[in-house]
């Protein structure tokens, strides 16, 4: 279920979308996890772009879903240990700035990192950069409440939170260690 609405993005109650507006998810987030990034390369596909070569705006938000489940993964909690639980994570908004074209043949780097965590919403930013000259061709950031199996709006369960939790402190003790 995704709802968009002019004023924000949709919260879900019981199946029915409501306005929920700006519920400030940055109060929760530890400033720590914008260095837990994890990053995917992906080549641009022919299917991907238009008859300039040009990649189609469409792309980047299923890069920044391919950037997510990654990130997901390199964390220690996979998509689908949390439908295990019997829990989803829906998107309720999803936000791109386009800043420079990438082109068939290109190979894009898509980095996703944890912005926001709260007892039912979740939030992953994103940037995408053309690996040959690392120019930045796209930011984002997506929302997401968590549903059970009948897309009811539902708590995210505390072993899943405590997952998100310490994947994210272990990728950014990773990535001091880099530095």
């Amino acid at each position: 279920m995704v709802c968009a609405l002019a004023d924000g993005p949709a919260r879900w109650n019981h199946g029915e979308p409501h306005l929920m507006g700006s519920h400030n998810m940055d109060k929760q987030t530890d400033p720590r996890w914008q260095q837990a990034k994890a990053s995917l390369e992906i080549p641009v596909r022919f299917a991907e772009t238009d008859l300039m070569g040009v990649v189609h705006h469409a792309a980047y938000i299923v890069w920044f879903e391919a950037g997510r489940v990654a990130w997901m993964e390199a964390a220690g909690m996979p998509y689908t240990e949390i439908a295990a639980t019997g829990h989803h994570f829906a998107v309720t908004g999803i936000h791109a700035e386009y800043r420079a074209a990438a082109h068939f043949g290109d190979t894009v780097r898509v980095t996703t990192w944890l912005a926001g965590l709260r007892s039912r919403f979740v939030r992953f930013e994103y940037a995408i950069h053309n690996t040959a000259d690392e120019t930045l061709l796209a930011t984002g950031s997506s929302e997401h409440i968590c549903v059970d199996l009948d897309g009811r709006m539902a708590k995210i369960p505390p072993q899943v939170v405590e997952r998100l939790q310490a994947g994210a402190q272990r990728l950014a003790a990773l990535a001091r260690q880099e530095e």
